[in-house]
């Protein structure tokens, strides 16, 4: 069996339409990453935005409160930069909702319009779901804004994901194919 997925793989880099799933150690580096993004920098600007709104209440100077409530934008503009680009790397919400719920947060995000989302019936193993989670989510974040989008998922150890998109404007529907084997 691993010798069809090495194939499968091999074979991606030349055909269209072949999605190169992440393997597992790339899933743990990123979802990592993007939890210490959000635990260290992320957390440590919230603070800081709050210790600039309580130093504006505080202030009773008009000039030094305009000058803190522009830090404070200034401030928030880099904390939400950080939180996209942590959900860049690895979307929370697909560990913490579960991927149906993940996948239609992650659509609705990117202002997609997903239109089918078909999973398996029973629940995927954790590998799974956060390898085939993050590769339909790195593959929403490739198209446009209003672009229509199907996803299914099939299987358990040897995981097959079948995703068809059309972008605005577009005259036909792509479709696009995986294959992971998980543990």
């Amino acid at each position: 069996m691993l010798g069809v997925v090495a194939r499968v793989r091999r074979l991606g880099a030349w055909l269209p339409g072949l999605l190169r799933p992440p393997g597992r150690v790339h899933v743990r580096q990123r979802a990592g990453l993007e939890r210490t993004l959000h635990d260290g920098a992320v957390a440590d600007i919230s603070v800081l935005a709050l210790e600039l709104g309580m130093i504006s209440a505080t202030s009773g100077d008009v000039r030094v409160e305009e000058k803190v409530a522009a830090a404070q934008e200034r401030v928030m503009a880099i904390l939400e930069n950080l939180r996209r680009v942590g959900s860049m790397i690895y979307p929370p919400v697909l560990a913490s909702s579960g991927l149906g719920p993940g996948l239609r947060a992650v659509a609705e995000h990117q202002g997609l319009r997903l239109l089918r989302l078909d999973l398996p019936a029973g629940e995927l193993g954790a590998e799974a779901r956060s390898r085939a989670g993050l590769l339909i989510a790195d593959h929403f974040q490739t198209l446009r804004q209003g672009s229509l989008v199907s996803v299914r998922v099939r299987g358990r150890r040897l995981v097959r994901v079948h995703i068809t998109d059309q972008e605005p404007g577009a005259a036909q529907r792509r479709e696009y194919r995986a294959l992971l084997r998980c543990a």
